[in-house]
């Protein structure tokens, strides 16, 4: 067996027997699609043959899972990129200074990681954006002995080398509407904080038993897919959210970030098999301790159950009104086996909004997590075609559940739209955000539609706001 997949079998992360070589990773391959230079096939073939990877274009993955979602075996090659990036980058992530962003702001991204003299191309309605941000009034900032412990975490995590113990298994999951565990999700927070704000007041107005605690860190994901953040950090930064979490009583996760749902069920999955004694040494120096007992939902997965009463509260129809719905990658294709079918079209249904069918449905965002830092032109591709789609198909609005997605549509369309010479017209939600809408929220207090880079307001206005 060759020293690389040696690495790779003892890596917790993967669960790899034998790849077939039958294509069906590449046939749906976002990165493939566009390179003439990346397609996980190749990538596989080059491996299990033991053939040099170190100049191969690892960085095109966009880390979507359409190859976990697609193949017979439960291959998952968006992983083991990650781990081949991993062990031929000679990165030191402290010298980065969005780690040091995360690292001063308790492992957190701000709105600083994205600023508008930085990314030119977002345009001039990406500037109004994002001093709306920075003047909104939920910017959370999490409590100093926190800070401090999250630091202490990395530091003692950032070389730490975990080995397989026993083989992943499908994390339990369990849909509960009280106790519930608010898990903010920092891009939101960064970007959208309005979406932040209306869950709150969605579950405010349902009378939700929910905690919102100023201790939890992010799950860490955007700075760990963008390759700024040790696989180690991130996995023991969670045990340490749900240690807070068991500890509190409030073990019912649900997450705000599509991609906070996938990395908690991942790193659930891996500390469960063995690791979390592991992890608990290092939790030791901070007095918490991991005991595996919390259930990770989505926050919409809560709503959906709830929906015949959030359908009492509405005060504000949007009957009619067409919208075109993304889950995220990371919640239907990370672990498939835990998805709701069709739960945000009904939930999303009870406004009134009429839920539409498009060709590029199932097509990931773009968003990439390293491309947004280094290659948008990556990213807008894949966000073209996909917004190419939703229009045909007749779309007003893009309901999504995940703020990555939200960014990559929202933050990027301007620049598409000049690039084509073709306007989309669409306008881009947070499900929760048209929800609280629709139960009477403030637009402006609440909702945050002034951070958004296409304007809402022509949508509220022919419903009457």
């Amino acid at each position: 067996m060759n020293i690389v997949m040696k690495h790779l079998l003892s890596d917790p992360r993967i669960d790899f027997s034998y790849c077939m070589q039958c294509g069906g990773c590449t046939a749906v391959c976002p990165a493939a699609s566009i390179s003439d230079r990346y397609n996980p096939r190749e990538m596989m073939y080059r491996l299990i043959n033991k053939m040099d990877l170190m100049d191969y274009p690892l960085e095109e993955c966009f880390h979507c899972y359409s190859c976990k979602y697609i193949c017979k075996l439960g291959n998952s090659a968006s992983d083991i990129v990650k781990v081949l990036k991993e062990e031929k980058s000679e990165r030191e992530y402290r010298e980065h200074p969005i780690y040091k962003t995360f690292y001063e702001r308790g492992l957190c991204a701000t709105p600083d990681i994205l600023p508008p003299d930085k990314i030119l191309d977002w345009g001039p309605s990406y500037e109004r954006a994002w001093n709306a941000v920075k003047r909104f009034s939920s910017l959370r900032e999490i409590p100093h002995d926190s800070m401090v412990d999250l630091q202490r975490i990395a530091d003692l995590s950032e070389d730490k080398r975990f080995k397989k113990i026993n083989d992943l298994e499908i994390p339990k999951k369990e849909i509960k509407t009280d106790k519930i565990y608010l898990f903010k999700s920092c891009f939101m927070d960064a970007q959208y904080p309005g979406a932040t704000e209306s869950m709150r007041y969605i579950f405010d107005k349902l009378k939700i038993d929910y905690l919102d605690d100023p201790r939890q860190s992010s799950c860490t994901g955007f700075a760990y897919y963008a390759d700024l953040m040790p696989f180690g950090t991130m996995l023991v930064n969670n045990a340490r959210n749900f240690a807070i979490a068991e500890e509190s009583g409030y073990k019912n996760i649900a997450t705000a970030c599509v991609t906070s749902y996938g990395v908690l069920n991942e790193c659930k999955s891996i500390l469960d098999s063995g690791i979390g004694e592991e992890s608990n040494k290092i939790l030791k120096r901070v007095d918490l301790k991991y005991k595996g007992d919390v259930n990770v939902m989505h926050v919409f997965e809560v709503l959906h159950a709830l929906r015949s009463k959030i359908k009492k509260k509405i005060k504000n129809r949007f009957d009619g009104l067409p919208v075109a719905i993304h889950y995220g990658c990371h919640y239907t294709k990370m672990f498939r086996e835990l998805t709701i079918p069709n739960s945000l079209e009904d939930l999303v249904s009870v406004t009134g909004a009429v839920p539409v069918d498009y060709g590029e449905k199932d097509l990931c965002c773009g968003m990439g997590f390293s491309d947004t830092l280094n290659n948008r032109d990556h990213s807008r591709r894949i966000a073209e075609r996909k917004l190419l789609s939703i229009k045909e198909a007749g779309a007003k609005v893009v309901i999504s559940a995940c703020p990555g997605c939200q960014i990559t549509f929202d933050r990027n369309q301007e620049y598409i739209e000049k690039k084509i010479g073709e306007r989309f017209d669409l306008v881009h939600l947070n499900y929760s955000q048209l929800i609280a809408l629709a139960m009477g929220a403030d637009p402006n207090e609440v909702v945050g539609i002034q951070t958004h880079s296409n304007p809402i307001e022509p949508v509220l206005e022919e419903f009457g706001f």
